[in-house]
């Protein structure tokens, strides 16, 4: 897929590293068993986690990563995706602090891969929730 700069290798490697730590601390479960669970083989759970690849992992790889481990597939994508130093970062919609505050934290906490996911789908329907609830107040 194209050489990768290295801040998203170590982005990557950070999720990686986050998401088998977890998985170890929640469920018991070693390298090897997250290799075997997901279907990506260890060698490669292994370059995932030291940074030491030159082209962007498989998407059926990392797909198969998150959905196993219960991982939001757009966490992994943001962290193989550097940021654009040429683009300006878009304009929050709200002007309101606080608001911006608790859409971050929202988001960190989806994205984390030591949130579990009975708090993460519970995340969701609340979003889903509000955002019916915004759509027929409009």
């Amino acid at each position: 897929m194209g050489e990768t700069p290295a801040t998203a290798q170590a982005a990557f490697a950070r999720f990686v590293r986050q998401a088998v730590e977890t998985a170890r601390d929640e469920r018991g479960w070693s390298v090897a068993e997250v290799a075997t669970r997901t279907g990506v083989s260890r060698s490669t759970v292994f370059r995932w986690l030291s940074g030491e690849w030159q082209h962007h992992p498989e998407l059926p790889k990392v797909r198969a990563f998150c959905a196993v481990l219960d991982l939001p597939l757009g966490a992994a994508l943001r962290a193989l995706t550097p940021p654009h130093t040429d683009v300006a970062p878009p304009t929050p919609l709200s002007a309101d602090p606080d608001v911006e505050a608790h859409i971050a934290a929202i988001r960190d906490r989806l994205a984390d891969p030591r949130t579990s996911g009975a708090d993460k789908q519970h995340i969701r329907a609340t979003l889903r929730l509000l955002a019916r609830v915004e759509s027929r107040a409009s």
